[in-house]
């Protein structure tokens, strides 16, 4: 079988692990629990496996992107009264490069799509007074990020937007931007839905957030890694309509400090309506505050559809941020940029 979803615990001992989710990665517990399963391929973590067995049932995660590929070899012994048994299965995980052979057959059904798309992925759609990029995305607020809040409280009427950065790599040059640039923003197929919440929503959300980062105190807040592991990036939401900092001194679930709406402090009983992306909504990636929410609206166009045609018809894109929210202290914000254009670096070279 195939499934969108993690491993959950380690297959050995049993223990979470570092990037489940709670209620998104259920393979280990379809692996023990359904029978008759003989192989899964499995992807949503990011987190490449090979060969991985459980319960006799045999596990594997190519990476994401296709940067790698999942290969599942079985062996059958013929059963005296028909049908058959498997006698033997393995599986391995092979790198895509470079060098990497395309089938020939496959690639010329899909020369004629693939010159389509990229003919309107090079299309212009709007211009941009300045280039920008999204290296710092997750640890200050970006124009980039902006741009997407923007388009969502647009579209939903919303008095406060929730999302993430899903492509650090993403950027926007100086003058012409292209169907792919701004599609780069958004990586995923979600729709974009406005629910009916509050303002402790609106700060549950943010606390749980804020988990993407480690505590700090005095000196470590300026040397110390100060990004949680046990948090996939994508999973970390920014609010846009809201003022806030988020204080690493402090522990999970107290950073948000001066949270603020309109200018003055969010009450936790004011109504709002809050636009997020339907996996959000249903409560992903520790976001239950969302979960059960009365949906007041729905997009019946996918979010990366919705921000192409907002810049197509404004025809200019931000380049600047509108500062709403900030790490503090300093010296942990000066520490995660660091090390946000360090990973950057990093990318670049592979």
């Amino acid at each position: 079988m195939a499934a969108h979803a993690g491993l959950e615990r380690d297959p050995k001992t049993g223990a979470t692990l570092a990037e489940s989710v709670e209620g998104e990665n259920t393979i280990y517990d379809i692996a023990t629990s359904v029978s008759g399963i003989d192989a899964i391929v499995y992807g949503h973590t990011h987190a490449e496996a090979a060969d991985t067995r459980l319960n006799g049932v045999l596990l594997t995660q190519p990476k994401n992107w296709g940067m790698s590929l999942a290969e599942l070899s079985f062996e059958l012994d013929s059963k005296p009264g028909g049908g058959f048994t498997v006698a033997t299965k393995r599986s391995r995980v092979i790198p895509v490069t470079n060098e990497t052979v395309a089938d020939a057959g496959i690639m010329r059904i899909a020369q004629p799509y693939h010159e389509l798309a990229e003919r309107y992925l090079n299309t212009v759609v709007a211009q941009s007074s300045e280039a920008i990029d999204a290296s710092l995305g997750r640890v200050q607020d970006t124009a980039l990020i902006d741009a997407v809040q923007t388009v969502q409280l647009h579209y939903a009427k919303a008095d406060v937007s929730f999302t993430s950065l899903f492509n650090p790599r993403a950027s926007v040059p100086k003058g012409p931007v292209t169907v792919r640039q701004i599609a780069a923003l958004y990586l995923y197929d979600n729709e974009l839905y406005a629910i009916e919440g509050n303002g402790k929503m609106v700060k549950e959300a943010l606390e749980n957030a804020a988990r993407f980062f480690l505590s700090c105190n005095g000196a470590t807040c300026l040397t110390a890694s100060l990004i949680n592991p046990k948090v996939i990036g994508f999973n970390y939401d920014m609010a846009e309509g809201v003022d806030y900092e988020i204080d690493l001194t402090q522990p999970e679930g107290q950073r948000i400090r001066n949270l603020k709406w309109n200018g003055k402090p969010l009450a936790p009983e004011q109504k709002l309506r809050i636009a997020v992306n339907n996996y959000r909504a249903g409560g992903s990636g520790g976001y239950s505050m969302f979960k059960g929410a009365k949906i007041l609206w729905r997009s019946s166009d996918g979010l990366r559809d919705l921000i192409i045609s907002y810049y197509t018809e404004h025809g200019t894109v931000p380049v600047k941020p509108t500062g709403n929210w900030r790490i503090t202290p300093p010296e942990a914000r000066q520490a995660l940029e660091r090390q946000a254009l360090e990973e950057t670096r990093r990318n670049s070279t592979k």
